[in-house]
Formats: C-alpha cells, structure tokens, sequence
C-alpha cells in the first residue's frame, strides 16, 4: 500500500490561517470592547469613559429630592375643643367618683376605707392600691384642695397644642413639672394625681389634611430637576454593572451606547485576507526560503499579530490619535525585527501589513498612517548590518530621531499644527518604547524558533561561553584550532560576501564534540602517549568520527541555532578519515579488502557557503599546523601547495557538490586562505640555543631582520 505524503502547502496552512483569524480577532478587540450594544436594565459588557463633561437629567433623583422636600414639610394642625375639654373633664370626672365613693349612704353610714379602695378601684382602673389608698384617707377639705391642683394642671396641658406624636413627651417632660410646683400631700402627686392626668392626656390638636398637602405640593415644586454629571474620563457605566436609565441616556448623548460589531469584524476579516494574499505572493515569489520554512512562517505571521495587539492597545488607551499620541504607534518595531530575524527585503515588506493595520484602527488620520508606512522603511537600514552589539544600541537612537522629525513633519502637513509639540513628544516615546520591544522580544523570538540573528551570533561568539570555556579546559588543542578557524572562515567568507559572523562562530563551535574524549586527537596530546597505538584503525576511526554527533548532542543540549548545529554536522562531509583508512589498507592482508564506507564520516554535506567554508578552512589549518610541527619555516609556496591540494580534494570528492560556492567565489576563499596562513606560519629566525656555548658571531646579516 503506497504511503500517504503530506501535502507541501498543508504546513503553510497554518501559519496563513493564524494571519487570516489571529489578525482580525485582534482588529476586532475595540469594537468588542468600545462599540459591544449596551442596553438598560442589563450588566454592560464594557466600561465606559467619559469623553467629555456630560450633564444628562435624573428623573428618579429629581422624584426623590421633591418627595424628601414635601415630607420636610410638617403637617397642618388646628386645635381640637372637644379633646381639650375631654382631657379636664376626665380629671374633674375622677374626683367626682372618688367624692361618690366617700360619700353617706341612705341609712347615713359612710363605706369603711376599705371599701371605699375597692369601689374606687372599679372606677379607676389607672390607679394601683397605693394611690387609691392615699385618695381614700384625704379629708374633704384636703380632698378639695387636691382636686382644685389637678384640674389647673390638667387645663394647663389641655391649652396646649399636643399632636399625637407628642402625647407621651408631654407627659414625660412636663407633667412631672408642674406637680412639682403645686402643693400636694405627700405621695399624692406621683401616686395618684400623675396616673390620673396621664390617663386622662390626648391629642389637642387635628391635622388639616388639604392644607398639609397643598403646602407640601408647594415645597415639592420649589425643587429644580436634579441632573447628573459625568466629568471627562470619568466612568459613565463599568462592565458588569447594571444599566440605569440616567447611563443610558448619557451614553446615547454621546453615540457610546454601541452598535452590533460584527460589521467590524467582517471588514478586519477582510483586510487580512488581501494583506496575506499580497504577503504570500511576495515571499512565493522572491523569498522562496521563507515561503518554504513552516517555522519562518508562523514567526512572521506572529509578529504581525503581535503588532495588531499592541496597535490595538493603544487605540483603547488614546481614542483620539488627532491630539498627537497616534505616532506612539511602534511601527517600526515590527520592520527592525523582520529585518534582523529575516533579511531587509522582508524589513521593507513588513511595511505593507503594518500600515494597513495602522489604517484600519485609526481611520480618517492621514498623518498617522503616513507616519507608519515612512517610518516602517526607514527603520530597516538601521539594522541590516549588524556586527557588533554597539550596532544595535546606535540603530536606537538613530530611529528616535528619525521617528521625532517624521513625526513632527506628518503632524504638521496632516494634522492641527497645535499637535506637533505632542506628535514630537509621541516620536521621541516612539523610539523608546520600539528600542524596549526589539531588545526584550529578540531573544525570545530567537530561541523559541531557532532562528539565528547577528545579535544572537555575537552571544555566541563571547568566549565565555559555557561550551568555549569547556572546550579551552578540556580540549586546549582543539579550542586554539577552533579560534584559527574562525578567523580564516570569517576573513573568507567576508571576501565573498558571505555572512562572516555566521561562518565564525559556527567555526568556533565545529569541534565542541572533541571535549568528550580530547586526548584521543592529536593537537590534545601534551606529554601523553597516543591511545590509538593501541587500538585497530576501524576502533579508532569509530572513534574520530564520533566527535561529529557528539558535538550536535552538546549543540543541541545548549539549544544552539539549528545553522551552528549545520556547521558542526558539515565539517566534515561525508570525507575519509583518511590516516587510519590508510593505516587499514597497510594492515590489510592481501586480497582482503577495507571497507571504506566504515571510515567516512557519518555527517552530511555542507548546503550553504558559510558551511562550506568552514569545511574548507578546518582541513586546511589543520593540514598547516601539522606541517609547522615538522618544519618549522613554512614557505607562502608550501602553504599554498597545501591549501590548493586540499580544497582540490575536496571539491575531487564531491563534498561542496550542494554548496552554492560557485568557482570563482571558491578561488577567492583559496587566495584567502593562503593570505591568513602566511600570516601565521610565516618564516621565522632560528635562534640558537641559549644552553649550549654559541659558537662565535658573524658578521650581522642586514637581512636577518625580514626573515
């Protein structure tokens, strides 16, 4: 049954549907969060600020000041005779019992104290045993007496105005008063008199109910409709929150009650669709590389996501870009870090997609929009060559002032010329804010994707790295090796005008694996006798061999960049490792025959000019240095016999056949090669030695001086 391939353009298809969905869904975040419909008597899906002072009037504030208003007012009283004259007559009336119960009966005898209390008792309930008992004992005159006291009290309070409400506190505050200024018997006063008058108290007055409510009516009126006022950029309404009537109708007063939004995000849909047509068709186009690598894919369409967030952010926080804080915008964030994690044409790209964002959140604002495309192009130069971390720091200032002078020429064509002072400030934020995001995101974005930058090749190339410092403990001969094949691959491929940087830290890194066995390589060997002598030549080529996977383990555990890993996969090729292959065909028996497949190297072919050069430039230091160790003057004759000879094998061999060196970029890496060399294995003059007796001095050679 054939296999089922996945089809090429399936990877692509992800990274297309994350720009065609990922792009309007951000888009689409200000009209979910401003233009959601807000309805009253329902929670509000957003808060919303005040643009300005709003005054909207407050019916049920309005209802409730005249109510407060009118119930301020106290009601209408008249005085009631008929209560008045009920409070003394129910006095007059108590005594009038107690002189019936003390009075003779038909046979003339008069009831005993005893009976008397009890009769009285019946009549007045309000008195307990002891004010009854103290009425009973009085004699008439006092008895009199008493009665004259207590109806004056009683006329005093009936005259007067006591409504309801107040029956109790009259009692309290000024019955006990005026019974103490009276002249009572002991005891009488608070026992008796004080029971019976309290009893007897009731309203004095009656509430004029028309007239109580035209004054109120009155009073209700005199209050001026009550409104409530929103103060700029305070909060009409918060998510969540109830909608009342007085929030609604300032949010329609300013059009911020909200429209469906779906609207915008058909038209973001839209826009994304044409923008990702126009940026694939480019890269299909013209940068096959990128159209090709699904990762190189998803990362740019995740730039522009990013951006589309951060433009979107900014819209919400200053919805007016015409004041001058729409060139905030850090349009050319997204340029420098498309250039230094692509190339400049794909910096110049960005510019399409970034101004059509910048567009579509702020319509109708020419200047900003203008601002963007403009800044976007000019921000690539400042990072397309990139060599040294001072580079980086020099393309910052260099787009601020940049970014100031667009800023405040756009403002000043486009916009109110009141806005410049603004628009300069937002350019000098600009480059601020756009210095801050290509320096945090970077490395980030280079390591998640693998991707290799200038700015993370020259954290390769400190030597302080962790791998480099094992390498110089471990493997001192190797690391000094790896430092002279920099330099040739990095001066070679410079000649060519290939990436130098690349080729020079992949070179430093091309023999890392050598730490995990060193004394089994030659230039490690100090002092040491050679552990192969004692091995077959099939065990030791295994174990040469070895130093190419164990390098991209090493490389790959410290996560290098995947083009690293290439250069120490490729510096070998597929070539012989020819001492011990020939060592094999001497040990050979005859008619026996060696397997030369077993001692090739087990890597690849090198694809790429840097990884090629790199190949080149490790055999042939390698080759010299050896040579410098037997002889000790090498001539620029024997250098080149060497260099020619082996880059000759090399290309006999087929090892650059998927290289792009072209043969005249492969002649200028030679001459490279052979003017670096010569630079380091240069004649030098054989001193004497300073030990044995110097045998007598010639006559000074002039010449001595040059060799």
């Amino acid at each position: 049954m054939p296999s089922r391939t996945r089809p090429s353009w399936l990877p692509r298809l992800f990274a297309l549907l994350l720009a065609v969905v990922a792009v309007p869904a951000a888009l689409s975040i200000s009209a979910f969060l401003t233009d959601q419909p807000i309805r009253p008597g329902q929670r509000s899906p957003r808060t919303v600020l005040a643009p300005d002072l709003i005054r909207v009037a407050d019916p049920g504030a309005t209802d409730r000041a005249r109510r407060e208003a009118a119930n301020a007012v106290a009601p209408l009283v008249a005085a009631d005779p008929e209560a008045q004259a009920a409070i003394v007559q129910n006095v007059r009336d108590a005594f009038a019992a107690v002189r019936d119960v003390r009075a003779a009966g038909g046979d003339g005898r008069r009831a005993s104290l005893a009976e008397q209390r009890e009769a009285l008792a019946e009549r007045l309930p309000t008195l307990d045993g002891a004010g009854l008992q103290l009425l009973v004992n009085l004699d008439d005159d006092e008895l009199e007496q008493v009665a004259a006291e207590a109806l004056s009290v009683a006329q005093q309070l009936a005259r007067q105005p006591i409504p309801a409400a107040r029956v109790d506190e009259v009692a309290d505050e000024q019955l006990s008063n005026e019974l103490a200024v009276r002249a009572f018997p002991p005891g009488v006063a608070a026992l008796a008199i004080e029971p019976l008058i309290r009893g007897a108290l009731r309203p004095t007055v009656v509430v004029d109910e028309a007239g109580t409510a035209a004054a109120r009516e009155a009073a209700a009126a005199e209050i001026a409709e009550v409104t409530r006022t929103f103060a700029p950029f305070s909060v009409i309404v918060s998510a969540g929150e109830v909608v009342d009537d007085v929030q609604y109708a300032a949010l329609r007063q300013r059009g911020l009650a909200g429209t469906v939004p779906w609207r915008e995000v058909l038209r973001a849909i839209v826009l994304a669709f044409v923008v990702t047509a126009t940026v694939c068709g480019y890269l299909r186009a013209y940068r096959t590389r990128v159209w090709r690598s699904t990762r190189r894919l998803v990362l740019l369409a995740l730039l522009f996501v990013g951006f589309t967030l951060v433009v979107e952010g900014m819209a919400l926080l200053a919805p007016s870009p015409a004041s001058g804080w729409g060139y905030l915008v850090p349009v050319g964030a997204v340029a420098m870090l498309a250039t230094i994690l692509f190339d400049p044409p794909i910096g110049v790209l960005a510019a399409v997609p970034a101004s059509a964002v910048v567009a579509f959140a702020y319509p109708g604002e020419s200047g900003v929009v203008a601002f963007a495309a403009v800044a976007s192009l000019v921000s690539v130069p400042f990072v397309s060559r990139l060599s040294a971390r001072g580079d980086l720091r020099r393309a910052a200032w260099q787009s601020t002032l940049a970014y100031v002078v667009l800023a405040g020429t756009f403002a000043a064509v486009f916009d109110d010329p009141d806005t410049v002072r603004l628009a300069l400030l937002s350019g000098l934020l600009n480059g601020v804010v756009t210095a801050m995001l290509v320096n945090t995101s970077l490395p980030f974005l280079e390591t998640t994707f693998g991707i290799v930058t200038a700015t993370g090749l020259l954290d390769l190339a400190d030597r302080n790295h962790p791998l480099l410092r094992e390498l110089e403990q471990k493997a001192l001969g190797s690391y000094n090796h790896s430092i002279m094949v920099s330099t040739l691959a990095e001066r070679a491929a410079r000649a060519i005008g290939a990436d130098g940087l690349l080729a020079s830290v992949a070179a430093l890194y091309h023999d890392i694996g050598k730490v995990r066995r060193p004394w089994f390589f030659v230039e490690n060997q100090f002092g040491i006798a050679n552990p192969h002598d004692d091995l077959t030549p099939e065990v030791s080529a295994v174990i040469i061999q070895e130093h190419v996977t164990d390098g991209i383990r090493m490389a790959q555990t410290f996560r290098l960049p995947p083009e690293v890993v290439e250069g120490i996969a490729t510096h070998h090729g597929t070539t012989l490792v020819s001492y011990f292959h020939r060592k094999a065909l001497q040990a050979a028996r005859r008619g026996d025959l060696v397997d030369d497949e077993h001692f090739r190297y087990k890597g690849r072919k090198p694809a790429s000019r840097e990884m090629a050069i790199l190949m080149l430039a490790d055999c042939c230091e390698g080759a010299s240095r050896a040579a410098a160790q037997h002889k000790r003057n090498l001539s620029a004759q024997d250098l080149e016999t060497i260099v020619r000879g082996l880059v000759a094998e090399r290309v006999d061999d087929g090892q650059l056949d998927e290289s792009a060196l072209t043969f005249r970029e492969l002649a200028i890496v030679t001459e490279s090669f052979i003017e670096t060399l010569v630079g380091v294995y240069h004649p030098r003059i054989a001193y004497p030695d300073p030990v044995a007796t110097p045998p007598p001095a010639p006559a000074p050679d002039p010449a001595a001086a040059d060799r």
